[in-house]
């Protein structure tokens, strides 16, 4: 069953714009861990319930192997998402699009969990030790939302004067 499985996605070869069937993807998930494919099989029934069930995750997992292989090979990072059942190597323009979705996604997600160490813990219950950790932690926290609230102030305002955001160095 699985020898008859031709799959192989080269990560050297990836060019921007290529899109990665979700059938590609999931043959070459099944030649690489085949284990995971027979026993998603005996747990849903049959392969076609199985990739039903487990597509999202396995075209996860083979965009981090691809991007894993490219690094190892030191070739140039591409961005690649997962939307539509396939691998897509975005262009430029959509990568810049995404990537900043992403970052603010990030952003957004620790301002939240920041407000949650206040609010949802109950330093009663915690030890002495537990709870001085559990302050650092809260002030740290703080510290960065603060700094991130203020440095999307900032932006606005050089927005609204027309004038031009910073540009940040890689590193």
């Amino acid at each position: 069953m699985f020898d008859q499985r031709i799959a192989s996605i080269d990560a050297s070869q990836l060019y921007k714009g290529q899109i990665i069937s979700g059938d590609v993807v999931w043959d070459y998930f099944a030649v690489q861990k085949p284990e995971c494919l027979i026993n998603w099989i005996a747990q849903y029934g049959d392969e076609d319930s199985a990739k039903l069930a487990r597509l999202p995750s396995v075209l996860v997992q083979v965009k981090a192997w691809l991007v894993r292989d490219r690094s190892r090979q030191q070739l140039p990072e591409l961005v690649m998402d997962t939307k539509r059942g396939s691998i897509n190597v975005l262009m430029d323009e959509q990568a810049s699009i995404y990537l900043s979705e992403q970052a603010f996604q990030g952003l957004r997600k620790h301002q939240r969990n920041a407000a949650r160490l206040i609010t949802a813990i109950d330093d009663s219950q915690l030890s002495e030790s537990a709870k001085r950790q559990h302050e650092n932690r809260v002030r740290t926290h703080s510290w960065i939302a603060g700094h991130i609230q203020g440095s999307q102030k900032q932006l606005q305002t050089l927005k609204r004067a027309g004038k031009e955001t910073p540009k940040i160095e890689p590193t």
